[in-house]
């Protein structure tokens, strides 16, 4: 009988820490402004990024400055370009009409989106934006959102507090979701800016990109482009690495790579 009681209560220890360990899954990252595919060298091809996001092979890629079927990219829908090329499934989500067609950003993703929400965001000086907000399933039993943003470009005190609204904004939205967030995207703004520190006050945690940090590749190089996350009780994040691709002609912007694991 005490060996019987013995035996029961070691299955019941086991099956305890069995159901309560961690499970462990790796994710990776990428967010590239891509200039609608007009390089520095000022040749529209389009190819040229899919052939950089696909070597990547990314989980979730953010990407902005995104035309579908507008005139000046020779009218091609580039989020479904770009979704063949590297096999992947785009979202698409508009800021305006542009030139016959639409314009704004995207995200691709190898993991499965459970819902997808265009989220308009307070507008630009003298653009709209929004926010693209996913819900993703990273595994069995593990969703997270995804958050891809290209906030107001300006860069004068409008433009400041232009985009510390659009992050307020946001920010109301995802607090309703109670769930571990990552946003990923063109900020327009560094990393001791208003918005970026407003990011900080509300949990949010920044991926260090190390001394070679200047995404932004135009006149005045400046580092604009980030990955941040906020982890919750039941779901964190690992950051493993990070780093910027060595590649400053293919857009104004270089590709921003992240590696982690999400904790469940």
């Amino acid at each position: 009988m005490k060996r019987f009681i013995l035996i029961v209560c070691y299955l019941s220890i086991y099956s305890f820490c069995a159901c309560n360990q961690e499970q462990v899954s790796d994710l990776k990252l990428m967010s590239y402004n891509i200039r609608h595919g007009e390089g520095m060298d000022s040749m529209l091809d389009l190819s040229r990024v899919a052939e950089i996001i696909k070597a990547q092979e990314p989980d979730l890629c953010g990407l902005q400055e995104i035309d579908n079927f507008c005139l000046r990219s020779d009218s091609v829908g580039q989020t479904d370009y770009l979704a063949q090329k590297v096999g992947m499934t785009g979202a698409f989500g508009k800021f305006m009409d542009y030139q016959g067609g639409e314009y704004g950003m995207a995200t691709l993703s190898s993991k499965p989106l459970i819902s997808t929400m265009l989220l308009q965001l307070p507008d630009g000086i003298d653009e709209p934006r929004s926010a693209i907000i996913h819900e993703v399933e990273i595994a069995v039993g593990c969703t997270i959102i995804f958050v891809n943003v290209h906030f107001d470009w300006v860069e004068d005190k409008e433009g400041v507090s232009s985009r510390l609204n659009q992050a307020k904004t946001l920010m109301q939205y995802i607090n309703t979701l109670n769930k571990a967030t990552i946003i990923t995207g063109d900020f327009n703004c560094t990393p001791d800016s208003p918005t970026m520190q407003y990011f900080y006050e509300q949990g949010f945690e920044f991926i260090n990109k190390g001394a070679d940090n200047l995404s932004f590749q135009g006149t005045v190089k400046s580092e604009i482009d980030h990955v941040i996350y906020r982890n919750t009780k039941s779901v964190k994040f690992r950051v493993k690495k990070s780093m910027l691709l060595d590649e400053a002609v293919v857009s104004d912007h270089r590709p921003l790579i992240a590696e982690m694991e999400v904790v469940y």
